[in-house]
């Protein structure tokens, strides 16, 4: 459940990452742990076991 909570937070960082004013290096290394993060939690998400109703 707080992974679909964290991915939310995640997805709203990478839309403000363009306003931050951040240039070259910089840039690159936050777009990239970003996206690890994101992708990690959802193919966590996706993998993780749900009840079945």
């Amino acid at each position: 459940m707080w992974q679909q909570w964290l991915n939310g937070l995640l997805g709203l960082w990478v839309i403000l990452l363009p306003f931050l004013g951040l240039t070259g290096e910089t840039a690159v290394w936050t777009f990239v742990v970003s996206g690890m993060l994101i992708a990690i939690l959802g193919f966590w998400g996706a993998l993780e076991r749900r009840p079945i109703m």
